[in-house]
């Protein structure tokens, strides 16, 4: 009751600006709460409501596949400080600067380089493998470390991160490694193959502008009287070899095998690579979703508080 009591006395005697901040911090604060609340819970009815779908199968648009990360064929992606093959990663460099005032010092770490990971890799399920462009994405890697070191680039690399570090320097490295579980939800779509619409007419009419910018060339290769013009008799052969220049281009795009590709959404709909469950990530996302609420209630009622004591 006393301790009620100062603190209504307090509130009463602050000054027309500290009441003005403390409400304006209480009202932030509650909007924070209720938006990442609305926010997480978006995420995990989103997740629950969108059927797992299979790469052979899967339908274009937004889907939610489940596999394992894997390398493209070719060189290796390698990653900027261990040099680890991996799928994806995400580092950064810091530096340990200490400041000295009136006979004290404190320290910060200043950020000197950090960098993410653009690379293409593959996602394989049982039914076939699909491309990952991870440019966007809210990523949740297998294998995180923090270290530190004497040089600006580490020149050991530990195997995990370290309780205690020693040197100026500090390093943190993010990876999602070839052979770990994934789930994954974005925009899926289809390249080549039967997966592309064939459009004979629309290929022709862009095959004949192209052929139309070099004149010199249709002439030397269609002007069969040598008039210096195109007439309608050859114009005609002139058709008929771009309709037979995109049969043949479109009959070797439908016998290549389809490239699937699963990048970031066009519009806003959430593109997540992780490789923790998707039963986890759902957990996660109400457990935030509770916090939300609870800071939204409480800094609400502190608002309400200092308004009705004032």
């Amino acid at each position: 009751m006393l301790n009620q009591a100062a603190m209504i006395d307090w509130v009463q005697h602050l000054g027309q600006g500290e009441f003005l901040a403390l409400c304006i911090v209480s009202i932030g604060l509650s909007l924070a709460g209720a938006t990442g609340c609305l926010i997480c819970l978006g995420r995990a009815r989103t997740m629950e409501d969108t059927p797992t779908s299979r790469i052979r199968s899967a339908a274009q648009g937004p889907v939610e596949l489940e596999g394992i990360a894997d390398l493209l064929p070719g060189e290796p992606v390698l990653s900027p400080l261990s040099r680890q093959p991996c799928a994806w990663w995400e580092y950064s460099i810091e530096k340990k600067e200490t400041t000295y005032s009136n006979g004290r010092s404190s320290s910060r770490w200043r950020t000197l380089e950090q960098g993410i990971s653009d690379e293409m890799f593959q996602l394989t399920d049982d039914t076939g493998q699909c491309i990952v462009d991870p440019e966007g994405a809210s990523v949740i890697p297998d294998q995180k470390r923090v270290w530190h070191g004497r040089s600006r680039w580490p020149t050991e690399v530990p195997r995990a991160s370290a309780w205690i570090g020693f040197g100026q320097f500090r390093y943190r490295e993010r990876l999602i490694t070839p052979g770990s579980a994934l789930y994954a939800m974005g925009w899926f779509r289809t390249e080549g193959g039967l997966g592309t619409a064939l459009d004979l007419q629309a290929e022709t009419r862009e095959l004949l502008a192209s052929w139309k910018q070099d004149q010199a060339a249709l002439l030397r290769e269609f002007d069969a009287n040598g008039d210096g013009q195109i007439d309608l008799q050859e114009w005609e052969n002139v058709r008929r070899k771009a309709m037979q220049e995109v049969q043949a281009r479109q009959l070797q795009q439908a016998i290549e095998p389809d490239l699937h590709v699963l990048c970031r959404p066009p519009r806003r709909e959430k593109f997540i690579l992780s490789t923790l469950p998707q039963e986890h990530l759902i957990k996660r996302s109400r457990r935030f979703a509770a916090l939300g609420l609870a800071l939204f209630l409480a800094a609400g009622s502190l608002g309400v508080w200092v308004l009705s004591v004032r």
